[in-house]
């Protein structure tokens, strides 16, 4: 019979040594302490492996894009009010008759005015929001046509609004050649006169009157009215 000690000893040993297997209890023995100093030797290569591997690095933060800004859209001023006078009237896209229609409003419809262009154009704001252009003289009211103002044009001096073109170039001297022009209201020459001609030579006294003839006058203004005048021309050739 086993003593206690013995059981004992037969409990930690290796399986084979359990049945009285000395010799192979002594190769499970040995491989055990080889295999432990094999596992030592593993442990400790893994730990010098992992503390000289690098850090990961670190991914870069990147911030995220700006939110794009949003401009808000500009809304145009309301400068007045017009009704339309014709029974049906075209909303065109542009100031212009070749402009596209993009509406078309009916008679005595309001219609809020934006801007003024020439007196012949009106730009409107429908009662839908849809912004377009109407003809002035179809419209009433407001702004869409300029009223005349009472009362008359201060006194004022004749301009001019065409001159006269040189046609002679020649180089030289020649002479002067003054030429009375009659000018009446509408600002036309309707007649001349060669008051002296000290170049001697008739042609060029014919130029300087055909030159002063296509000019274009603003008459002077007397008495709120516009007044007939003579425009004497100096042409130096």
């Amino acid at each position: 019979m086993k003593s206690r000690k013995q059981k004992a000893e037969s409990r930690n040993a290796p399986l084979g040594c359990a049945f009285g297997a000395e010799p192979f209890c002594f190769l499970l023995s040995a491989f055990g302490y080889h295999a432990r100093r094999l596992r030592r030797a593993l442990f400790l290569t893994v730990f010098v492996f992992a503390c000289a591997s690098p850090a990961p690095k670190s991914e870069p933060v990147t911030s995220p894009p700006p939110e794009p800004v949003v401009e808000k859209p500009v809304v145009e001023k309301v400068i007045g009010t017009v009704r339309v006078t014709a029974s049906a009237l075209n909303v065109r896209s542009e100031a212009s008759t070749d402009a596209d229609v993009v509406a078309q409003v009916k008679k005595n419809e309001a219609l809020s005015v934006l801007a003024n262009l020439n007196d012949s154009w009106v730009k409107v704001r429908l009662a839908s929001g849809e912004v377009g252009w109407v003809a002035a003289r179809f419209v009433s009211n407001g702004v869409a046509r300029k009223k005349k103002t009472s009362g008359c044009p201060a006194d004022s001096d004749f301009a001019f609004v065409e001159t006269p073109t040189l046609t002679f170039s020649d180089s030289g001297a020649h002479g002067v050649v003054v030429v009375d022009a009659n000018v009446n209201v509408s600002g036309n020459v309707t007649r001349t006169k060669v008051v002296s001609n000290s170049t001697g030579d008739e042609a060029l006294a014919f130029l300087a009157e055909r030159e002063i003839k296509a000019a274009k006058f603003s008459p002077p203004i007397r008495n709120c009215a516009p007044r007939e005048f003579v425009f004497t021309y100096r042409r130096t050739f």
